[in-house]
């Protein structure tokens, strides 16, 4: 699935997301960029599993992909560890146990984290309002800081979003995530729609469409990330807005006065 040009593509399948969610981080690692967020996010609005649960298979996958590329230099020497970093110790785990990751990855939680010497990168795995603390203890560490370790942070779920509660840490947070942090790959599947992005290009808005190829046509670009309710507000205007987009600009409001 394409735009008329050519210029954006809508992944069609999960692997051809993943695949193109890896090329992309790459390339940006290439260009230079040393932290960088991903939104994955493919569950089309349906709030079934937490965002931790329905990041962990994008994220399996996006570790295999970096360790193999990162982690071992050209001659086939070790390069260092890819960190996976969970919101807690027990996902860790359980991480580390069900996966068998390789032996260039290391799985730890991000709580009371240090950077080790061999490290080559570290992905934060859909981190929450509760781990705003940590998240920022590591961008602050000498490693990050001088850009020799890059931060990839995956899904992040900064605010929770049955209080909308924020405190101070979490809006800092929320700025330094815009400031320091390009969306460098965006899939993010909504009801009826879906928009994308892959750095350094502009967002791309897709509508569901069963007469067009693959189900979705491509609708407009944007220089900037269009939020969910705007999306939905533009396609499904002549139709009532339904319970959970006014719940949604409810809390979009609310954020936009902090």
């Amino acid at each position: 699935m394409s735009s008329p040009d050519g210029a954006y593509v809508l992944p069609d399948s999960f692997d051809d997301g993943a695949r193109q969610c890896g090329a992309n981080i790459l390339t940006a690692l290439d260009a230079g960029v040393a932290k960088m967020r991903i939104d994955f996010d493919t569950s089309a609005g349906d709030i079934t599993y937490t965002t931790l649960r329905n990041s962990l298979p994008i994220a399996r996958t996006l570790m295999l992909m970096l360790a193999e590329k990162l982690c071992v230099e050209a001659n086939g020497q070790p390069a260092g560890k890819l960190q996976m970093l969970m919101p807690d110790e027990g996902t860790a785990a359980l991480v580390a146990r069900e996966w068998a990751p390789p032996p260039t990855v290391h799985c730890a939680s991000i709580a009371r984290y240090r950077v080790p010497e061999d490290a080559v990168a570290c992905i934060v795995v859909a981190p929450t309002s509760l781990d705003t603390g940590a998240l920022d203890a590591l961008l602050n560490s000498e490693p990050v800081m001088s850009g020799n370790v890059p931060v990839i942070v995956l899904n992040p779920q900064l605010v929770n979003m049955n209080t909308g509660a924020l405190g101070l840490e979490g809006r800092q947070m929320l700025k330094r995530m815009a400031s320091e942090f390009p969306d460098v790959f965006v899939l993010q599947t909504l009801p009826g729609a879906a928009i994308t992005r892959k750095y350094p290009d502009k967002y791309a808005i897709w509508q569901e469409d069963p007469e067009a190829p693959g189900g979705f046509r491509f609708v407009r670009d944007d220089p900037k990330r269009p939020s969910a309710f705007a999306i939905s507000e533009e396609l499904y205007e002549d139709t009532e807005t339904p319970g959970w987009l006014k719940e949604l600009k409810s809390l979009i409001n609310s954020l936009q006065r902090l």
